[in-house]
């Protein structure tokens, strides 16, 4: 790099030599007016971060584009540098114009490759509008009201609406009232505190970006010139324009001292940051239909733009000085004057050609000679320089011009050279990793099964050391127990012993005291009479 900022020092050093001063530019004063948003910023802070990812899923980073502050000074000084022709902002050794690609990113929005919004419908859908703003077709009715030329909701309305539902705590109604409100403020400004039906319109088809580009465009080409309000989405043109630009060096120091029109002008093409998050780019679009470039529907008017011009912002080559058809003025009108040819432009974007990387090149972000042969402006001889002169000035730029396009071929080639080793020291760096980690996995394993297995060795020492002093415990019981039996067992018998003798001596005594009783005759007497009259009684008188 070093190598290439001395080349290209050279080179302007002895262009300012053969070249008169350039005149002074002429400049117009732009005006850039933006609503007072305290409200609106407000409610965007009841979208927390545990809401945040839904929301922006839904409706794209549309919050950090409402949280943007805009500095009118850069913007003033990027439009002095439009070039209507072109419709590019031309500055000293390069090129730069806002894309479909741009936007989308900085929006988190896809650019979706069919119509866009072509204009309002001539009939309001109340039922429709209804549906998304999540109210009742009652509510919209009665507050849809006339503002100027356009028809649409008050922001008031729309602002007590959505707070009332934030408090509810109804959040997906209250996500696409506030998505609505900053289409209607933000992204497509019309009239003051109100949300027209065409913002409306682009909310409910859910494809912002082309509308969003061709306003920008349209809004600058329109008032190229003549100066005064440029209306359109301002956050979203400063944050394109600010993602270009240094962020170090000389630019930044000197923002004290310089003016910005000084700052910009001095920068050169190796000072812009030309990949950034574009690199993440892999298809462009490039014509629509029968255009040769891209043609755009506004909510005011409809204007082409020339992405040939933009390839270098998208991290390709600009390998080639661009066709005539590709950078001529295919498109500008104001939309209600022609819609014939409106309708023209919205059959195109059925068709729509996007490149990728096999058509548009490798990424590096470089400008051929052919196209900076094209792009330098030529250079006029002034009286005091000889003709010779400057003829050698003219070949020795020419030989530095090539010689810094081989440097930056070099350049590239060893980048490539620098990624492959790197990738390929990763691989290595893997898997030596991976075997590291294997390694240790399988010693942590090993480690943690010893571990286990004397965890359960003590486990069981402990059993069997509590086992054997419960047997140890029993058995002294039992051994107490047998003593205890075999002395109750003496005391039995001695017990029985002595009731052995007590009972023979009471059998004796009752032997001795009992006397045995005489015979009686008289009992046998009468027994032989019963007997007698039972004979003579008739036996079924006895029963």
């Amino acid at each position: 790099m070093h190598i290439i900022s001395q080349v290209h020092s050279r080179a302007c050093l002895l262009i300012e030599m053969t070249t008169v001063s350039e005149p002074k530019r002429k400049t117009c004063s732009y005006s850039f007016h933006r609503e007072p948003l305290t409200s609106l910023i407000e409610l965007g802070s009841f979208v927390t971060d545990d809401r945040l990812k839904s929301f922006v899923g839904q409706y794209g980073d549309i919050l950090t584009v409402l949280k943007t502050v805009v500095d009118a000074v850069p913007l003033q000084t990027l439009l002095q540098f439009y070039d209507p022709e072109l419709r590019c902002f031309t500055f000293q050794d390069y090129q730069l114009a806002p894309t479909l690609e741009e936007y989308s990113i900085l929006m988190n929005v896809p650019v979706q490759h069919q119509t866009p919004f072509l204009d309002v419908p001539k009939e309001v859908d109340f039922r429709l509008i209804a549906r998304a703003l999540r109210m009742s077709v009652k509510e919209v009715g009665e507050n849809w009201k006339p503002c100027g030329e356009v028809v649409g909701l008050p922001l008031k309305f729309l602002l007590r609406v959505a707070r009332d539902e934030a408090e509810k705590g109804n959040w997906e109604v209250f996500h696409a009232q506030l998505a609505a409100l900053i289409y209607g403020i933000i992204l497509f400004p019309s009239m003051p505190n109100f949300v027209d039906h065409a913002a409306i319109s682009i909310f409910i088809r859910g494809n912002p970006v082309p509308t969003l580009l061709a306003d920008t465009y349209y809004a600058i080409h329109s008032r190229h010139g003549k100066g005064g309000a440029i209306r359109c989405c301002l956050p979203l043109l400063f944050r394109w324009f600010m993602s270009l630009l240094p962020v170090s060096g000389p630019f930044v120091d000197t923002k004290s001292t310089l003016k910005w029109t000084q700052r910009v002008m001095s920068l050169t093409s190796y000072d812009i940051r030309w990949q950034s998050y574009r690199m993440d780019v892999k298809d462009v679009i490039m014509s629509c239909g029968e255009f040769r470039n891209v043609p755009l529907v506004g909510t005011k008017g409809c204007i082409n733009y020339n992405p040939v011009l933009s390839l270098r912002q998208l991290g390709f080559v600009m390998s080639r000085r661009p066709l005539k058809a590709e950078i001529v003025e295919s498109v500008y009108f104001e939309k209600r004057t022609d819609p014939v040819r409106l309708e023209q432009i919205g059959r195109a974007w059925k068709f729509v050609e996007a490149k990728d990387g096999s058509v548009l090149g490798k990424k590096f972000a470089i400008a051929m000679p052919d196209y900076t042969d094209w792009e330098q402006p030529p250079l006029v001889l002034a009286d005091s320089v000889p003709a010779e002169h400057y003829k050698q000035a003219l070949m020795e730029s020419r030989c530095l011009r090539e010689k810094e396009q081989d440097t930056q071929m070099e350049l590239y080639k060893a980048k490539a050279d620098k990624l492959h080793l790197a990738h390929q020291l990763r691989e290595v760096q893997g898997e030596d990793a991976g075997r590291a980690r294997s390694k240790k996995r399988s010693y942590e394993e090993m480690e943690s099964m010893l571990d286990a297995e004397h965890r359960e060795c003590s486990r069981l020492q402990r059993a069997e050391v509590n086992h054997q002093k419960k047997i140890r415990d029993l058995e002294k019981q039992l051994k107490d127990k047998d003593v205890q039996l075999k002395k109750e067992m003496e005391l039995r018998q001695k017990s029985e012993d002595y009731l052995g003798g007590e009972v023979l001596e009471l059998r004796r005594q009752l032997k001795e005291k009992i006397t045995p009783l005489p015979e009686c005759t008289e009992c046998t007497l009468l027994i032989d009479q019963c007997h007698y009259l039972k004979t003579l009684i008739p036996e079924d008188r006895l029963s």
